[in-house]
């Protein structure tokens, strides 16, 4: 087993180490507090040479990007980890994922060179197992999309307001398959415009009627696949 500390371990004042992992099936449930809960739980129990703040409750220094509402699973998540030593980064992989689940599962670790700010956009699938489904509703959900306006209620600093997410809105493409609405769309994550995904089937609900049946027959999952900068490229 390759020890986490690296041999040329070199004492940082505080380096970043970034973490990508997945979150679906049931984990999708949690909140993002019980998520760093959990996180803060399995970093010190990974070993890692975790960097604390300082004061009277002195505790691990981490952060994740652009966090996501409960309900939604992901593909793609990003930590930030505090260390004050060197490590082998695949046996921080291995060390994390032994004291995660299935559906939790750490795909990638390295030193970043960018910072959390420099996301800009996100990527999703929605897949909606409605009533009435078929080819003819599925092409209505794309044009719908990509037409202008696109107006919700959404929640704002100063509260609620109807408010047109077409800007938002980068890309769209739906299709049908197998008696769903398949949804890919990317959407702006940034500090200034960030739209969740689930104003999306909020929109087609009430412009198209989608999701309106009973609850016992019909449902909805939103799955993120990636986040990206400014000019498009996956972020890393």
């Amino acid at each position: 087993m390759v020890p986490i500390i690296a041999d040329d371990a070199i004492l940082y004042p505080a380096a970043t180490l970034r973490v990508r992992f997945r979150k679906t099936g049931a984990l999708q449930y949690i909140s993002h507090l019980d998520l760093v809960r959990t996180f803060e739980k399995v970093l010190v129990r990974a070993g890692l040479p975790l960097w604390y703040s300082e004061g009277f409750n002195p505790h691990p220094r981490f952060s994740f990007s652009t966090p996501m509402s409960i309900g939604l699973e992901s593909l793609y998540e990003l930590m930030d980890v505090k260390i004050e030593k060197k490590v082998n980064c695949e046996a921080v992989k291995e060390a994390l994922n032994r004291n995660l689940t299935a559906e939790c599962v750490v795909e990638e670790v390295y030193y970043p060179d960018t910072k959390f700010t420099d996301i800009s956009l996100a990527s999703y699938e929605i897949v909606l197992q409605t009533a009435g489904a078929d080819e003819a509703l599925a092409e209505k959900c794309g044009a719908a999309l990509r037409g202008s306006p696109v107006t919700v209620l959404k929640r704002t600093k100063s509260g609620e307001k109807e408010t047109d997410i077409s800007p938002m809105i980068i890309k769209s493409e739906a299709s049908f398959a197998e008696g769903k609405i398949l949804l890919a769309v990317t959407l702006t994550v940034d500090n200034e415009k960030f739209l969740n995904p689930e104003y999306i089937v909020t929109y087609l609900k009430e412009t198209l009627g989608v999701l309106s049946g009973s609850p016992l027959e019909e449902a909805y999952s939103i799955l993120r696949t990636g986040l990206y900068g400014k000019s498009g490229e996956l972020f890393r």
